[in-house]
């Protein structure tokens, strides 16, 4: 009998521990359970897709940026059974902030492209949820263009709007009481975010701040959701493919320097 002990303790461990290990080649690689809950839904194959999804969790979680985020939507695969998941919580549900896409949005294995103002991502996770002085978004952006229009955010017809165009001539950005009245920058691609703290809200372009409220945030809903590649009543959209796209609190300086890096670091190993 005591000789079983040993066998019957390791035949029960091991069924706890299946979720963390996936089969490449014969070889067991382990994947973090997050990052595999991930792979299981959206049903990733590519090996150079799963480890990148992978390196990006393991990341965010070393630099203790996991917890910031609600939403965390990567843009991978190439479909929409692919791309319509968000990796915090990756169940098929409207309560888990799951994307439904509308319209006829262009999938490829660099992102999504929004090319219309019938073409979007509705996320189901409304602004109201949102702490006011403790919130951002961001949206990685793969398109070089000079189109006025909004890339993320919930609404141009009802006041307070939240709202955010990379570029933007007439009205870029309107967002928990920050009003910036146009913004062109010369680059479009890469990380933009919005974060608003106890203090500030800022605009940031590949982690550099661009533009600064100076002043402690608004209280300020339209109990829209966010929008992905459109706002709800906006004349056009910024027809910018997006590689990923986030929904959380509110980030430092430095926090958003070392998410910019992840990115980064994912956008590079997916070749693109």
């Amino acid at each position: 009998m005591k000789n079983l002990l040993p066998l019957l303790f390791l035949f029960a461990f091991l069924p706890s521990c299946q979720k963390e290990f996936s089969i490449e080649g014969g070889n067991s690689i382990a994947y973090d359970i997050d990052a595999q809950k991930f792979i299981d839904s959206s049903g990733l194959t590519d090996t150079i897709q799963k480890d990148a999804v992978n390196n990006f969790v393991i990341q965010l979680k070393n630099a203790s940026l996991w917890t910031r985020f609600i939403a965390i939507y990567p843009m991978v695969g190439g479909t929409a059974a692919t791309t319509k998941w968000n990796l915090k919580d990756p169940r098929d549900l409207d309560a888990a902030y799951r994307l439904h896409f509308n319209g006829t949005p262009v999938f490829a294995s660099t992102g999504v492209l929004f090319p219309t103002i019938a073409d979007y991502a509705d996320t189901h996770l409304s602004d109201a949820v949102l702490n006011y002085n403790d919130n951002s978004i961001s949206y990685y952006s793969r398109t070089q263009n000079t189109i006025d229009g909004y890339d993320m955010g919930c609404a141009d017809h009802v006041t307070y709007y939240n709202e955010f165009g990379i570029y933007n001539s007439v009205n870029a950005t309107n967002w928990f009481g920050y009003y910036e009245f146009g913004s062109t920058p010369s680059t479009t691609t890469g990380l933009f975010m919005l974060s608003s703290t106890l203090s500030d809200v800022k605009r940031y372009e590949n982690a550099l701040v661009t533009q600064s409220k100076g002043s402690s945030p608004t209280t300020g809903y339209t109990n829209y959701p966010v929008l992905i590649g459109y706002v709800a009543g906006a004349s056009s959209g910024g027809q910018r493919e997006c590689a990923l796209a986030t929904i959380g609190n509110g980030l430092t300086d430095a926090q958003a320097l070392t998410f910019y890096n992840i990115v980064k670091n994912f956008e590079t190993a997916l070749g693109r």
